[in-house]
């Protein structure tokens, strides 16, 4: 069972699992507006996690059919990676600021060795351990590239720009 928090004023929290993660979860927020849910993020695109957002949504008396809209955080791929999910289960509009969205952009037009390799650098770069690091290696090497979470992320079709006012309650 899905973890429900209701933080009152039709704002609820859904704990969502990362599996394999140290990280554990992400909160995925369920607001009620006159429009319908919208969703703030969405989750890490695995079959656990596309379950407790469900199972989540039935505690509150809602589907995924439900959703009217869904605004990301961050592209990263805990808070991005079920919405190309949610969007085709309901149709719900995503939005994301325009810098989030180029990664998204990139992320699904780049040959996957090519994004796997820039991601490696990347975290290598930060300071990342090998044991951190092996994963994606291991998975470059064995070509389950296109199962790897952030590539089947939405490209948002509505913009969050800074300073404006987001269409909730």
């Amino acid at each position: 069972m899905t973890q429900v928090t209701d933080h009152g004023g039709g704002v609820w929290s859904l704990k969502v699992p990362i599996p394999d993660n140290p990280l554990g979860h992400t909160l995925v927020h369920v607001v009620d507006t006159d429009s319908g849910p919208v969703l703030i993020d969405t989750g890490w695109d695995d079959p656990a996690s596309w379950d407790a957002l469900t199972d989540g949504l039935s505690e509150l008396t809602l589907s995924i059919t439900d959703i009217h809209g869904v605004l990301i955080t961050h592209h990263h791929p805990d808070h991005h990676g079920l919405s190309g999910q949610v969007r085709e289960a309901s149709g719900a509009w995503i939005a994301m600021h325009a810098a989030d969205t180029e990664v998204v952009k990139r992320t699904r037009s780049a040959e996957p060795g090519v994004w796997l390799d820039y991601l490696t650098a990347k975290l290598a770069a930060a300071g990342a351990p090998e044991d951190h690091l092996a994963p994606l290696r291991q998975a470059r090497a064995s070509g389950r590239m296109r199962t790897l979470p952030g590539l089947n992320a939405a490209v948002p079709d509505r913009e969050i720009v800074p300073g404006d006012l987001l269409p909730l309650a």
